[in-house]
């Protein structure tokens, strides 16, 4: 994540009290960040719970976003849309074998009644219908077209005091033979997104040099990333056994909640530590549990006590839990409180069964508070190109996905 946190209007993420354990990827790919190809065979998927106890009845649309996310577009819906708008979250099934009861609702992104029609930013935003103020969700995601070729390359940062702990990135963009941009070095620009770290993302990259059809971007500070660690994991997917990280399951009957109640062992400062080497899924989220099949609808909810030891010195930041879990977002439901008593930061919150990758982290993106950072951690870099269309609009003729290490 980069070293400070964009200013940023268009909400990274939105998650009502009710609603647990949304998804947004491509078909197939659980794992994968929410990026669509305009016209592409491959769709995205949303998936989510409401656990209101109420049957959903739920529609949802795409909101046009300018290039940085700084305001949504002046486009009007039916510039950048075309179909039945919003349109109905239709597939909705209750679930069954767990203590906690919800309805689990799904939808394809394009569906047969709503489909983007241009390239761009887009916040999708689902919604009770009738009722586009009554929001239970949004999240972001980015649609792209494949006109241009995309190649990265990893290369040491040129400041030799982040050679250890940062990685940086070289890219060069093929544009088409017989493009209309006549200054490149003006009107293309790049994003690059570590992992879907959306509050530390770079926009508006500026190219070094142009060479024919050939666009370089080299810029130091802007493609320079700090490396972080990998990601802790909370193996949430059984109830018979305690698995590594967990200190206890209990059973409360008393409560209104879930039933069954994990407490996490303490999690300590990892800044001064060797990287980890323990596989991680960058950052993603998984549901699953090891009784039944048909894992979205028989997965249990559980309350997860999460605890980080902190002493205090003085200095007490603000501090998240961070990733997938929390829509990629500094969610203010997902902020720790601190026990001096105790001199640890905890965080009560409730999860449904699976695997799930976290960090702690501070809004000022301070990534060594607690977290490590390493040249050798792997990561996973989006980077999409952005350039102006005809009526001054922004749209994305390139993108591509590359691993570090």
């Amino acid at each position: 994540m980069a070293a400070t946190v964009r200013a940023q209007t268009v909400p990274v993420a939105f998650t009502a009290p009710h609603i647990g354990a949304v998804r947004l990827h491509p078909e197939g790919a659980p794992l994968g960040g929410p990026f669509l190809e305009l016209g592409g065979d491959a769709r995205l998927v949303l998936r989510y719970d409401d656990l209101s106890g109420d049957w959903p009845d739920h529609e949802w649309t795409l909101v046009h976003c300018t290039a940085d996310w700084s305001a949504f577009s002046d486009l009007g819906d039916w510039e950048y849309l075309e179909g039945w708008n919003p349109a109905e979250v239709d597939n909705v099934e209750n679930s069954f074998g767990g203590a906690v009861s919800f309805a689990h609702a799904s939808t394809p992104i394009p569906s047969r009644d709503l489909a983007p029609t241009r390239s761009g930013h887009y916040l999708l935003i689902v919604h009770e219908a009738g009722d586009r103020d009554a929001v239970v969700l949004m999240r972001r995601l980015v649609v792209y077209e494949r006109m241009s070729t995309v190649d990265i390359a990893f290369r040491r940062p040129m400041d030799a005091a982040k050679v250890p702990t940062h990685q940086r990135l070289e890219v060069e963009v093929e544009l088409p033979p017989g493009h209309r941009w006549s200054n490149p070095m003006r009107d293309i620009r790049l994003s690059v997104v570590q992992n879907v770290a959306w509050p530390w993302a770079r926009h508006q990259v500026a190219a070094t040099r142009v060479l024919g059809n050939t666009v370089r971007f080299e810029q130091q500070p802007d493609l320079t990333f700090p490396g972080g660690d990998r990601w802790r994991s909370a193996d949430l997917k059984s109830l018979a056994y305690l698995a590594p990280g967990i200190e206890r399951i209990s059973e409360d009957t008393d409560s209104d909640g879930p039933l069954w109640q994990i407490r996490m062992a303490t999690d300590e400062s990892r800044r001064f530590r060797m990287q980890t080497s323990r596989p991680d899924l960058k950052g993603a989220f998984t549901v699953h549990n090891d009784r039944f099949d048909e894992v979205d609808l028989t997965s249990d909810y559980l309350d997860v006590h999460f605890r980080l030891e902190h002493r205090d010195f003085g200095s007490m930041p603000e501090v998240y839990l961070y990733g997938g879990l929390t829509g990629w977002s500094l969610d203010p439901d997902y902020r720790m409180e601190y026990d001096a008593s105790k001199q640890e930061f905890s965080l009560h919150t409730t999860l449904k069964q699976g695997w799930y990758d976290y960090q702690y982290v501070t809004p000022d993106g301070d990534e060594v508070t607690f977290e490590g950072s390493h040249a050798g951690t792997p990561n996973r870099y989006h980077v999409y190109v952005h350039v102006p269309a005809p009526d001054g609009t922004d749209r994305i003729i390139g993108f591509e996905a590359l691993d570090s290490n």
